[in-house]
């Protein structure tokens, strides 16, 4: 006996080697020979088990060697023509036909050869092959009656050896086991071929009528008394119990999990698995995981999956899934049949992460922020002039890691808009024209100064404008955009717009520190142009009237027929001040109640009462208008009271906004018109050195009643106003006001002559009698 069964493959094209794929039993070989000579010579020295001839071409000589060798071994010739009849083969031989494309089925047929009668010698019936195949090998003939099996048949199903010969097959394979018609002998006429050696799932019966799950093979032989159908049946009740059992642990898995075969085939997914995905585990199996998802195509998870089968190693990572909008842990384990791939929803915990990590990003973009805040602070303090402010301002911002550009725009009000100044960052950033001041307008800059508040875009992506602002912003990789107010004690001066590369950039923290830059930048730009105002050689004169019928000054002067004309004003804090008025006319104790009604005015002292002229000194809070100037760099040099308006006269510097002070008087009176414009020169004597004495050296205090005694006549002779009154007026005591009185003179006067307080009193002890 042989050790394994030896097949000769008589074929014209001996490329490529048969494959041999898994079949049953084992100890099968297969040898190729390309003639006719050459198969003779094999069987004359070494012998064969079977051999199969390709009925690919006429092979000469092939008849004569068949008749020397049929007595012992069986011919078995296949062939793709369905109308070739088994009569028409050579010899005695089995003919056996295969579909177009069809490998030779080289298992199936030495399981025929090995349990069919007709060509095996009884001693060797069951040799090698067919006695140590582990899987059963019936053979039975057109009408269904059992001819052959062997000996896996006894072991599997439990039937003596030779029982079911003569049986019918369905004794095996019973008609509720299964589709009887997808398996030949029982398929109808003209379909069986097509049914060669396809694998169906059926239920047979063992000898005890129990059920056993098997996997069945048939194929149809014609030989000389006739077909045959030998089939290889495969018990699989192991095989279905352990799949069972793995489906049953995979789905108590808590991972996701699904299987896909070497070409990315779905094989298997869990129900936690098909939930995540949102597919259906029962209609996805054999889909292509790329067809499936097509958005993973030329992802991360194509990537990664391929990378696993082609090393064979395993891999693990994190992604999103954008048409899920799930982020993914994945981890894939490959092998020769496929990947395993077990993943979780990790969204939840993502979203934590990125939360935190935005709130650091945020709290270090706040403490960059700040800095740059404190950076601009000690530049504007320091600032020559506006230019300065305006650039050193967008230049600090774009040292922050959180902007990569901004720009600065000034305020035109008389043309309600906001013009480009300067810009740090991206060239290009400003827009190239002039930005429309509304709420209305798509441009945060225009909304802000118009709201005076900040005014932000998130998202320029998701911003449906076809503004040239817009589309220049995307070009340049901005995604969002805030615009802050500049403007101080209701002066407006500009916007400063900043711009970052991610959307959603402007969380409330950065806002609410952002919005420091609307007084800090408005405090400096007023403080250079006062102090351009205190050395300009130059000033601009401007006459204006002021006009409000719910002004009780105004209305009270109309009714009395007076006259009333702003002689001075000093400030007792930043809230309260003191103003000096002559009144012309005669007025009575009614004209002054109706001011002192004024909310506005805290108290009202007639200092001096003449037949003509009556000097009185008020304490109002808010500030007055030689207050509101003074913001702008300009001073009061006139303010009279008559018919119920007000002719006011101004002096302001070169670089001043004429209509930036108007828009500040329309907020406190109902009308205000510009009657007059002139320049003036300063006087040849340095008025900004005189006040330069006054705010080094007097103390707020020694100033206020220097100012006071001035204004009430204290140095007039005779007298007008004595220390009492004038401390009264002041809410101080005589001796606090002549001790604040003395004070300031000294110093006034040591300025005067240009006498140190040291020198001056060496002097005096000079002049001492010892």
């Amino acid at each position: 006996m042989t050790e394994e069964f030896r097949v000769l493959y008589l074929t014209s094209d001996p490329t490529p080697e048969p494959e041999l794929p898994d079949g049953p039993g084992s100890g099968l070989s297969v040898e190729t020979v390309g003639a006719v000579d050459e198969l003779a010579g094999r069987l004359r020295t070494d012998g064969a088990d079977c051999v199969v001839v390709c009925e690919d071409r006429d092979h000469d000589g092939l008849a004569e060697v068949h008749d020397a060798y049929a007595d012992t071994v069986p011919f078995v010739h296949v062939t793709t023509n369905p109308a070739l009849d088994a009569d028409e083969v050579v010899g005695d031989g089995v003919l056996h036909t295969l579909s177009d494309g069809q490998p030779v089925p080289f298992c199936e047929l030495a399981a025929y050869v090995s349990t069919s009668a007709e060509f095996t010698d009884p001693a060797n019936r069951f040799a090698v092959f067919a006695h140590h195949a582990q899987d059963g090998v019936v053979t039975a003939d057109s009408d269904g009656h059992v001819t052959e099996t062997n000996p896996a048949m006894a072991d599997i199903f439990g039937f003596e050896d030779g029982e079911l010969v003569g049986e019918h097959l369905s004794t095996l394979l019973p008609e509720d086991g299964g589709n009887r018609s997808l398996l030949p002998p029982f398929a109808p006429d003209g379909e069986d071929t097509a049914l060669q050696w396809q694998p169906i799932r059926f239920t047979a019966t063992d000898a005890d009528g129990s059920d056993v799950p098997v996997l069945v093979t048939f194929g149809r032989f014609e030989t000389a008394s006739g077909a045959h159908y030998t089939g290889v049946v495969r018990d699989v009740s192991q095989r279905e119990r352990l799949e069972s059992e793995l489906e049953s642990h995979l789905e108590r898995v808590t991972d996701a999990f699904f299987a896909l075969d070497t070409e990315f085939r779905f094989r298997y997914v869990n129900e936690r698995a098909a939930e995540l995905i949102d597919v259906d585990p029962d209609t996805v199996a054999g889909d292509l995981v790329w067809d499936r998802f097509p958005a993973a195509v030329d992802s991360r998870f194509q990537a990664q999956y391929e990378q696993a089968m082609e090393t064979q190693e395993s891999v693990s990572f994190e992604e999103y899934f954008p048409p899920l909008s799930t982020w993914f842990s994945v981890r894939a384990y490959p092998s020769e049949t496929g990947l395993s791939v077990y993943f979780r929803d990790v969204t939840e915990r993502k979203e934590r992460e990125q939360a935190l990590e935005r709130q650091r990003d945020e709290l270090e973009g706040l403490a960059q922020l700040n800095r740059v805040l404190q950076h601009v602070n000690e530049t504007l303090v320091t600032a020559a002039n506006r230019t300065v402010v305006e650039r050193s301002v967008c230049e600090q911002l774009v040292e922050s890691s959180l902007f990569a550009a901004a720009w600065l725009g000034r305020v035109d009000s008389r043309r309600d808009t906001v013009e480009p100044a300067t810009s740090a960052g991206q060239d290009g950033v400003e827009p190239e024209s002039t930005v429309p001041v509304s709420e209305a307008v798509t441009h945060p800059a225009g909304r802000a100064v118009a709201s005076q508040s900040v005014e932000l875009v998130d998202d320029l992506a998701a911003l449906d404008s076809a503004d040239p602002w817009v589309e220049a912003a995307r070009e340049r990789g901005f995604s969002s955009v805030a615009a802050v107010p500049v403007s101080y004690k209701g002066s407006q001066y500009g916007v400063v717009a900043v711009f970052a590369t991610k959307p959603d950039a402007f969380s409330e923290g950065v806002v609410e520190t952002l919005s420091q830059l609307q007084s800090v930048v408005g405090l400096a730009i007023n403080a250079t142009e006062r102090r351009a105002a205190l050395i300009a050689d130059g000033t601009i004169q401007v006459g204006l009237a002021l006009r409000d019928a719910s002004n009780p000054l105004f209305r009270a002067v109309e009714e009395h027929d007076l006259v009333v004309e702003l002689d001075g004003a000093t400030a007792i804090d930043d809230h309260t001040f003191v103003e000096y008025f002559t009144v012309t006319g005669d007025p009575d104790e009614t004209f002054f109640d109706i001011i002192r009604a004024f909310d506005r005015v805290e108290g009202l002292t007639v200092l001096d009462q003449g037949p003509e002229e009556t000097l009185v000194t008020m304490t109002i809070v808010d500030p007055p208008i030689s207050t509101l100037l003074a913001e702008h760099g300009g001073t009061v040099r006139e303010i009279v009271v008559e018919d119920g308006s007000a002719e006011l006269v101004a002096e302001l510097p070169k670089s001043g906004s004429i209509r930036s002070v108007v828009d500040s008087l329309e907020g406190m009176f109902e009308t205000v018109d510009l009657r007059t414009k002139r320049e003036r020169k300063r006087p040849e004597r340095r008025v900004s050195e005189f006040r330069s004495t006054l705010d080094d050296q007097l103390t707020d205090r020694q100033r206020e009643v220097l100012e006071a005694a001035l204004r009430d006549g204290y140095f007039e002779w005779p007298r007008e106003s004595d220390a009492e009154e004038i401390a009264a007026t002041l809410g101080i005591s005589s001796p606090t006001f002549h001790e604040h009185l003395r004070a300031a003179q000294q110093k006034l006067l040591t300025d005067l002559f240009d006498v140190p307080p040291a020198d001056r009193e060496r002097d005096v002890r000079a002049g001492e009698r010892p």
